[in-house]
């Protein structure tokens, strides 16, 4: 039994020390971009409506091939009817920003072997992909010109006994998937590029989801976020698509600087 011990803290030493030299830390620049129920209805056109984003990154190479990487990544979605190719869209006339804070951890898989250090392959494709939780607050303009949050006016009639649904959650998960290109520009640094995709677990991003709701149980306030193109319409028909959820995603530039730090030191009692 002792000696199972002895190995195992041994072996837990020998990996702390590994582990010490292969972190990474880094930078993200880039934007940010949505797909969903609120504008233009091709994916296509989210590369040209994006949001400035940054964030911060750390990742640990277990391998040459394979990282441990999380992040934090701030950014803004945002969509309007108005871009849409759609005329029904156009008229429906609804609009939306929302601040994200998305917190994500996952795998990163290099295509070749890839170490930022000398004399090694300088440059890699990637695949990305792991689990992802964020903070949103959609909002919208009024008649006034004043941004207002939507989440809590209900314009579905969300917290309405009539209607039975809930307002929905403000923070949420979603599943990250993309590739990348990265390639070593000193003995410390790499710079990549990379988009990585969010499929996230909600239909509100944009608070539009669902089907309009009688426009007399809303607040007056509701009623106008609800159908801000003050169209005629009867309870029931379609809002939004409650089939499918919303997108986001991150495009950008990464700073990697690979920290040297200090081994960890075993017991010399645990040495052999």
């Amino acid at each position: 039994m002792t000696k199972n011990i002895l190995f195992i803290l041994l072996a837990l030493c020998i990996s702390g020390v590994s582990l010490a030299q292969k972190n990474e830390f880094g930078l993200f620049m880039g934007s940010s971009g949505y797909h969903g129920d609120i504008g233009n209805e091709q994916i296509g056109a989210v590369l040209f409506r994006q949001s400035p984003s940054v964030g911060l990154l750390h990742k640990v190479n277990f391998h040459d091939f394979l990282s441990f990487r999380s992040s934090l990544q701030v950014g803004t979605l945002k969509a309007n009817d108005a871009n849409s190719n759609n005329l029904n869209t156009q008229q429906r006339n609804l609009s939306f920003r929302s601040r994200i804070i998305d917190v994500n951890m996952g795998f990163e898989f290099n295509f070749y072997k890839f170490m930022i250090r000398k004399r090694r392959t300088v440059y890699s494709p990637y695949l990305f992909a792991g689990i992802s939780f964020f903070a949103f607050n959609p909002q919208a303009l009024n008649n006034n010109g004043q941004w207002i949050d939507l989440q809590p006016l209900g314009t579905e009639g969300q917290g309405l006994a009539s209607v039975g649904i809930d307002k929905y959650s403000l923070v949420n998960w979603s599943i990250p998937f993309g590739l990348g290109y990265k390639a070593n520009i000193g003995k410390k640094i790499a710079i990549g590029i990379e988009w990585v995709w969010r499929a996230s677990q909600t239909d509100y991003l944009d608070d539009v989801s669902a089907y309009y709701v009688d426009e007399t149980a809303l607040s007056s306030l509701a009623a106008e976020m609800a159908n801000p193109g003050n169209n005629t319409i009867t309870p029931g028909k379609s809002r939004g698509n409650p089939n499918t959820n919303d997108w986001y995603n991150f495009a950008g530039i990464t700073f990697s600087y690979k920290i040297k730090n200090r081994p960890n030191k075993c017991p010399k009692s645990l040495l052999p």
